[in-house]
């Protein structure tokens, strides 16, 4: 590492080289070489320094040059990004051109490092959601479930029930006329829940996201930050986003802006009594601080006193991400890993002792 780096920015240098290392490489040739030749470049370093606590700063800043390349930055950088142009430059190097962008913007890219979140509403993570939601409702005898999402983002996933599901079983799950068809691969020897003899397919009673910022889905800049934090590479990614805007536009998800602490109460008022309630949020608490995680842990545990609650979560501390499902009653709640996920969507293995209405 350059010897150049102050100690502020050493700990911001080590979380460059793992993303290059653990997040972007496989997935963001891009980024990983960006990434890689950051770790050494205290200005550039110095440029991400102004990401806010418990966000991703490579996240932000890789979004922040995206950002203002998609509004329309005429600049030799685009020629390296897939999503913006037919013949991607693979073999030069794209980190003085990356380097001298950034220098040149730096007065636009710092506001937005300060100012914006990763807010990555990626609707494939609802190949996840869809199997725990389905054994939720069998534990509930099939009664529709009331459902709040937590950093629901622009509510993208909110619309799970309206999109088409392709486990590789040589059949389709979920609203099969639908114009997004999410293909998630199983591995393992275990099935997940899915719609079947045993298990009906599960309803939505209603449902409603909470986030300290919601993304307006008519709000063609929100949507273009969203689009933004979707890798330069992932072009399929990025249509499905596209896609599931438009639906969203249709079917208007219902946003709350605030703190979920102080929104969950008055939502879990105005649900009937009957209702089974299930929270669910991916990539959501480790942007919050620990005691911010345990008092929403805490919270539902003193509203579930009189209802049963059920909290789906993907937020990982490691990889791969693990699927938990916590049920919470009487006060007291019970954990259980139900699978282990890859973070964009694209498998799942679910564990086997979990498969079972009766968890």
């Amino acid at each position: 590492m350059n010897p150049l780096i102050s100690p502020e920015l050493h700990t911001l240098a080590e979380e460059f080289l793992w993303n290059a290392e653990h997040v972007f490489h496989g997935d963001s040739p891009l980024y990983e070489k960006l990434a890689r030749r950051i770790v050494n470049d205290p200005e550039i370093l110095a440029l991400a320094a102004h990401t806010p606590p418990r966000q991703p700063p490579s996240n932000l800043l890789f979004a922040s040059v995206h950002y203002l390349l998609l509004r329309g930055k005429d600049d030799p950088l685009a020629i390296f990004y897939p999503d913006l142009t037919r013949k991607p430059d693979t073999t030069d190097d794209p980190y003085p051109v990356f380097r001298a962008f950034c220098l040149e913007h730096a007065d636009e890219i710092i506001p937005l490092v300060e100012t914006r979140r990763v807010q990555t509403n990626e609707v494939a993570r609802c190949s996840f959601f869809f199997p725990a939601f389905t054994l939720i409702a069998s534990r509930v005898h099939h009664e529709p479930l009331a459902l709040i999402e937590v950093g629901s983002s622009a509510g993208l996933n909110l619309n799970w029930d309206r999109y088409a599901y392709d486990y590789g079983d040589d059949k389709l799950y979920g609203d099969t006329n639908s114009s997004i068809l999410l293909k998630c691969e199983l591995r393992g020897a275990h099935r997940p829940s899915l719609p079947n003899g045993e298990y009906e397919f599960p309803r939505a009673a209603s449902r409603v996201g909470v986030d300290i910022h919601p993304n307006d889905v008519n709000d063609d800049d929100a949507m273009r930050w969203l689009r933004a934090l979707v890798w330069p590479e992932q072009l399929d990614r990025a249509e499905r986003l596209q896609q599931a805007i438009a639906l969203a536009r249709e079917f208007p998800p219902r946003l709350l802006a605030g703190d979920a602490l102080e929104l969950v109460p008055p939502l879990l008022a105005e649900i009937p009594p009957s209702a089974p309630v299930v929270l669910f949020h991916s990539f959501v608490l480790n942007q919050i601080s620990s005691d911010a995680r345990a008092q929403y842990y805490a919270l539902l545990e003193q509203h579930s006193a009189e209802r049963e609650l059920f909290d789906v979560a993907v937020e990982p501390q490691e990889w791969p991400a693990p699927l938990v499902l916590t049920t919470l009653y009487r006060g007291e709640r019970a954990g259980a890993t139900l699978a282990s996920c890859d973070y964009h969507g694209r498998w799942l293995e679910w564990m086997n002792r979990y498969n079972d209405a009766s968890l």
